[in-house]
């Protein structure tokens, strides 16, 4: 059988892409202080990014200025300015509103698993909801020492599993 083209050709960039996010993933497991700081830096950047691109937006409209469009473009880029100057700051707003997030999760998995009850997997999705909301309940009590490394151990699990599956993926390609 004929191998479809394109399909196999570049698999090597997926090894090599997964082969990065895992040494990615190692570095931040190791040192998650630093991945928390780099994670805090970005989001900051992106603040600062989209705020001036609002601003400038906004200015450059032929509707006409729009005040609170402005407001919010100036909002951004201080709150991206904020995050970047007060690291210990930043890293305690960022991970109460990933607390929050977990929690929001939690409870949305435990309703949607108690309406589900007829079929079959209901019990599965209350037990992520359950252990979400526990997860956000264990950040919130260990504030604020848990700022400091759990976005930098998020993300190191987030970039091994990344690269395992983008190693696999490519392997399996190379084999079409």
């Amino acid at each position: 059988m004929e191998r479809p083209s394109g399909l196999g050709g570049h698999w090597w960039l997926y090894v090599a892409m997964g082969v990065l996010s895992l040494l990615g993933g190692f570095f931040a497991l190791v040192n998650p202080y630093a991945a928390s700081v780099v994670v805090l830096q970005i989001v900051a950047f992106l603040f600062i990014f989209l705020g001036v691109m609002q601003v400038a937006f906004t200015l450059r409209t032929p509707f006409g200025l729009s005040w609170f469009d402005l407001g919010m473009g100036v909002l951004q880029i201080l709150l991206g300015v904020m995050l970047a100057t007060n690291v210990l700051g930043g890293l305690v707003s960022l991970t109460l509103i990933l607390a929050f997030l977990f929690l929001i999760e939690g409870v949305v998995l435990c309703v949607a698993g108690i309406n589900l009850r007829p079929f079959r997997p209901w019990l599965w999705l209350v037990v992520g909801g359950v252990i979400s909301i526990l997860l956000a309940v264990f950040v919130l009590m260990n504030l604020p020492e848990a700022a400091a490394t759990l976005l930098g151990l998020l993300l190191g699990i987030d970039l091994m599993s990344n690269g395992l599956w983008l190693v696999a993926a490519g392997l399996m390609l190379r084999n079409l």
